[in-house]
This record gives C-alpha cells, structure tokens and sequence, in this order.
C-alpha cells in the first residue's frame, strides 16, 4: 500500500468522525418510539403500531414496511439508521447541486460507493448491474480525486468532476421494483 493510500485512508476517516461530530445533525434519524398513540374525534385512544418500521415509497427511500427477503435488497433499502437507498438519494443531490467541495462531503460520497461495492460481491447477476450502474457516479468522483495529483481528500477545498446522476437515479428505481415485486 502506498503512503499516497494510507495517507487518504486516515484523513478520510479522521473527516468521517468529525462530519459526525458536527451540530448539524441532518444526517442523524430519530427513531420514533416502537408505538405511538393517538386521539381520534370520538375520544378513543388507538395505537398506530410499530411507527420505526414505516417506510416511503421513493427511489431514495425505504421500500415497504414489510421486511425484503433477497438480503442484497433488505441490506441497500432497509439496513441500518440511513438506509444506502437514502444516502444514495443524497448523495446525488449533493453532486448535482455542486456540494461535494469539502473532505466531509466527499467522504460521504467515498463511503458509500466503497459500501456499494461491497454489496455487489452478494448480489446476483441483475442486482449488480443495478447496483453499479447506482453506484457509477460516486465511483466516479472517488477515483476522480484519488487518482488527482494536485489535490489530496484532506484538502479544505477539494474538486470533483460534473457527473450524469441520471442513470444512477433510474438505476435504483429498477432496483427498488425488482425488490419490492
């Protein structure tokens, strides 16, 4: 491994865990209680049930309440607090809006494509291609800078290439239908 590799390992982290440190907290989701109750007009009290298991029905959100049982689909719009499906989502926001210039913009766009990449290597044939094609933009701009000899990702002002994320966008609604049918 490279110095150049090692070196942009541990600034990426070290930009990783203060982007997570930071007030923001945009990227953080409260997770609601496993009920909530409520009050109807007549005065009755019922239970909407297990509100963290709601979900949205966009290409960058979860898919259906119900549990997915291909593991690649669960693991992309199901796992974890902020499913890939969501960072995905806005990760292409913040390409398209020209807001990947700093280490912890671009971190978040080097992580997800490097957790992506990971989950190529379990999906089926269909699922990868999908999955790369969701992929391709980040890759893109991670290998773009990685591979820029007058910029490092621990530079305070880091620039990346214009990239297309309309495919990437069309890929993961493919992905989602092919989930959710």
């Amino acid at each position: 491994m490279t110095m150049r590799r090692i070196t942009v390992t541990a600034t990426l982290g070290l930009s990783l865990v203060l982007a997570g440190c930071s007030d923001d907290g945009a990227d953080e989701t409260v997770t609601p209680a496993a009920s909530e109750s409520s009050t109807t007009e007549d005065g009755t009290t019922g239970s909407t049930g297990d509100a963290g298991a709601e979900g949205t029905d966009t290409a960058g959100g979860t898919a259906d309440a119900a549990p997915m049982d291909d593991q690649v689909c669960a693991d992309f719009f199901q796992s974890g607090a902020v499913q890939l499906a969501d960072r995905a989502e806005k990760n292409r926001t913040m390409l398209d809006d020209a807001q990947v210039s700093d280490p912890a913009s671009y971190g978040e766009v080097s992580l997800l494509s490097q957790r992506i990449t990971d989950l190529v290597e379990d999906a089926s044939a269909d699922q990868a291609g999908l999955l790369e094609r969701v992929n391709a933009p980040f890759v893109q701009v991670r290998d773009a800078v990685l591979d820029d000899p007058d910029q490092t990702v621990s530079d305070a002002e880091i620039t990346v290439p214009e990239v297309d994320t309309t495919d990437s966008a069309a890929a993961q609604e493919e992905l989602l239908a092919s989930c959710t049918s």
